[in-house]
């Protein structure tokens, strides 16, 4: 058993190459109206994108400026530039499919006033790239290695779908000449031991009809199914890989098409889970999230509603933390989030009612080390929810020996809630690997 709880597969990204690049931008831009100098001249990168080809990685973005100028006039005035840019960096390895981080960095910007009007200007822009591909690894873990969120394995399952339908077509048909089928809105989730999986075939129909005409008809079959994934649990990450690897169709009286499409479904549950890992100079090299800190705060949202009607009592209030939001200052993250509240309350009338409420709330985690651009995760639990019904009033009673009863307008509420919040900075690590034999059945 020491040795089972000693390993742990991980789905990570393996990296296949890092490197630098470099970029000199260059434009020209006539300013609108005569300067007597440029005061100064503000770079920045947006829409910063990367692309993996063969060896390669493209790295497009805009260059966005902000030219202050001293007019003639003695004013410094401002106009903005978005300068486009594609280039290209070696990457050996590297191929479509992986996956590509890519930071840009301004080292210099340079410029000069032609003719009183048209600024020169030279821009040079640092790239770090790294590219990395999806892989699992069985890690041996080591209670005092470095700390690192990752997605741990819980179980995978192939298997076969079968999909079977006739359609009848537009007008009569003396062959069909092609059957084109792809895959659309494919999504699965994760239940107890289960995945749900559903998604549409959509088929393109290319017939000859009887007047030696060829047609095009277009069909959507929707279809869903089970995969028994022992350990999933609600709320596990699913990755689903689905391939059609056969496609029949026989043609009927000339009107009625009968189809079967075979699909074959790879499924990969894993779970969200941080964990100490061992490393080893010699073992793949891949890109983690180190945790940085973790930390935990408790937020008290208290709040008076005003009920839709009078209530005698409350049955139940459901609540859930929605939108959360975070902004990353140095060594602290700021929260900002919105309590949802269903509430169910017996009226005056003796009927449940419903009542719905957003609440937003703010605090702030002490997460020593953090700094923006460093990754943060919260998981909120709602663990209690108090209240008290305010500004009670008596109504009739229904006999003459009925005394009537109380009901309440307003209701004061408590809700507790907790975030853990664990803040993570993504680094290479080469880790220790150990043989895998295969996933366990249960």
């Amino acid at each position: 058993m020491a040795d089972l709880l000693s390993t742990q597969l991980l789905k990570l990204q393996c990296l296949v190459c890092e490197t630098t690049g470099e970029a000199c931008i260059e434009s020209r831009f006539k300013l609108p109206r005569r300067a007597k100098k440029i005061a100064e001249i503000q770079a920045r990168i947006v829409d910063l994108e990367a692309d993996v080809i063969e060896g390669q990685v493209c790295v497009s973005g805009v260059v966005h400026k902000q030219i202050f100028f001293v007019g003639e006039d003695h004013h410094v005035h401002h106009v903005p530039e978005d300068v486009p840019f594609t280039t290209f960096i070696d990457c050996p390895g590297a191929k479509p499919g992986d996956v590509a981080d890519v930071k840009a960095n301004i080292a210099k910007v340079s410029f000069s006033l032609e003719w009183g009007q048209e600024v020169v200007q030279r821009v040079i822009v640092q790239f770090v790239v790294r590219v990395a591909e999806d892989c699992q690894v069985n890690v041996r873990l080591n209670p005092f290695g470095p700390r690192v969120k990752a997605e741990c394995v819980v179980g995978e399952a192939t298997k076969a779908v079968t999909i079977e339908n006739i359609v009848e077509l537009d007008r009569p048909a003396i062959k069909i000449r092609d059957l084109q089928v792809a895959l659309e809105d494919v999504e699965a989730e994760a239940t107890s031991d289960q995945v749900m999986f559903q998604g549409t075939l959509v088929k393109n129909i290319f017939f000859i009809s009887e007047d030696d005409v060829e047609i095009f008809q277009e069909e959507r079959v929707p279809f869903s199914g089970i995969a028994d994934v022992p350990g999933a649990e609600p709320g596990d990450n699913v990755t689903l890989q689905a391939q059609i690897v056969r496609v029949d169709k026989v043609l009927s009286d000339g009107v009625e098409l009968r189809q079967r499409v075979v699909l074959s479904l790879f499924i990969k549950v894993t779970r969200t889970c941080e964990l100490n890992v061992a490393e080893d100079p010699t073992g793949p090299q891949v890109m983690a999230s180190r945790v940085i800190a973790t930390g935990e705060r408790q937020v008290l949202v208290e709040n008076v509603t005003e009920l839709n009607k009078p209530a005698q009592k409350i049955q139940e209030i459901q609540a859930r933390v929605e939108d959360l939001a975070v902004e990353v200052i140095p060594n602290k993250v700021v929260i900002t989030g919105t309590l949802h509240k269903q509430i169910f309350f017996v009226g005056e009338d003796d009927l449940v009612r419903h009542q719905g409420e957003d609440i937003p709330f703010t605090t702030f985690v002490e997460l020593p080390g953090i700094n923006p651009g460093d990754e943060v995760s919260i998981t909120p639990v709602v663990e209690h929810v108090g209240f008290d019904l305010l500004d009670k009033v008596w109504v009739e009673g229904l006999g003459d020996d009925d005394d009537g009863r109380p009901v309440f307008r307003r209701l004061l509420q408590r809700t507790v809630i907790l975030l853990c919040v664990t803040g993570s900075q993504e680094h290479p690590i080469r880790i220790a690997q150990a043989p895998f034999t295969g996933l366990a059945a249960g």
